[in-house]
């Protein structure tokens, strides 16, 4: 129970046993009665403009001493809720007969909120109709933003779910990108240049090897970044609509460069 801005405690005596039969408190709504040995616990609360509590009442009755605590919300008037308060602890103590309290003891409860309850009634009714109207203005300011808060928050699960969604399907794109080794990829697009004289074609690429076109892409531009094949002519010749050109390998090295200067004559047919 939040901290309470009015709080009594009353001495008061019970004729015959305790405690007392609480039979006669159901009928006035409280939230709960709960019975022990020693005491008698009362709570409830007071729910304003959209089921929202803008007050809570304790009382507890043990054998020699009644005492009432009450919290109303900081936008109640302090006024009209103590003398609220002191309203429905006379219809309690109205249901016990055997409970005796002295009239000066009553007179202590009763006479603070009803000088304060005297001092809002004579307040002009302008003014609190100019309350009533702020209140209301904001209850819809609180209310309006306690929406877009929870549009918002909507809007942040949809878009975390649409970013994993995207994450996943990323994992399995880059999983899939990754069941060729890149040193197995490098030499497939180069068995597949020296297969095709130069020519490559990714979507062919990718059906004969069962891997995406963007990994053969992907193969070939290691290959010239490396020199390991150039460009015929500097750029790119289209020859059909997935061809991305003709390249040719470099050579192989010293004994392919010897084995292509060196002019073996040609055997002619043996004379008859």
């Amino acid at each position: 129970m939040q901290p309470a801005n009015f709080e009594r405690t009353v001495p008061v005596s019970f004729a015959g046993k305790f405690p007392p039969n609480t039979a006669a408190l159901s009928g006035l709504g409280f939230d709960s009665v709960s019975t022990s040995k020693s005491c008698v616990t009362i709570r409830k609360s007071r729910r304003g403009m959209h089921g929202m509590p803008i007050s809570r009442l304790e009382i507890r009755l043990q054998r020699k001493e009644l005492s009432i605590s009450f919290s109303p919300s900081p936008a109640a008037a302090p006024e009209l809720e103590d003398m609220h308060a002191i309203a429905t602890l006379l219809r309690v103590l109205s249901l016990f007969p055997s409970i005796q309290i002295s009239a000066s003891e009553i007179a202590k409860l009763l006479l603070p909120p009803l000088a304060s309850a005297e001092k809002v009634a004579s307040e002009p009714y302008e003014s609190l109709a100019k309350k009533c109207r702020d209140a209301h203005t904001d209850m819809s300011s609180l209310l309006s933003k306690n929406r877009a808060l929870l549009r918002s928050s909507e809007e942040s699960v949809l878009a975390s779910l649409e970013l994993e969604r995207q994450v996943s399907a990323l994992a399995s794109r880059i999983k899939k990108l990754e069941t060729v080794s890149d040193d197995a990829l490098l030499e497939l697009v180069q068995d597949w240049l020296s297969a095709h004289r130069g020519r490559f074609d990714a979507a062919l690429f990718s059906r004969a090897h069962g891997i995406p076109p963007a990994r053969g892409e992907e193969g070939l531009q290691r290959l010239l970044a490396a020199g390991s094949v150039k460009k015929v002519g500097g750029m790119l010749h289209a020859q059909e609509m997935h061809s991305h050109g003709e390249f040719e390998p470099q050579k192989q090295g010293a004994l392919h460069s010897l084995a292509s200067a060196i002019k073996f004559p040609k055997i002619g047919k043996p004379a008859l």
